[in-house]
């Protein structure tokens, strides 16, 4: 899909093509990752404010972990504004 492409383009941009956790222990190719998830949050699937980019080490994998985590990842997206 190229909405998603330049979606995933756009996040990493704003980022600066970093992990935004940038501890030492990042390992792995940059993804961006969808704060709400893709599935429950149609209207958001776009919205580059919604997405935050992480090294495949911090990417979290299990439903529970983004939940957990996204107040966390939404903030961190609130103060690069």
């Amino acid at each position: 899909d190229g909405r998603y492409r330049e979606w995933m383009l756009k996040v990493k941009k704003r980022d600066n093509w970093k992990c935004m956790i940038s501890k030492n222990d990042c390992k792995g190719r940059l993804e961006s990752h969808h704060i709400l998830n893709w599935v429950d949050y149609h209207k958001l699937r776009y919205d580059i404010n919604n997405g935050i980019t992480l090294c495949q080490f911090h990417h979290p994998r299990k439903r529970k972990d983004e939940n957990k985590l996204s107040p966390y990842f939404l903030k961190m997206v609130a103060e690069m504004k």
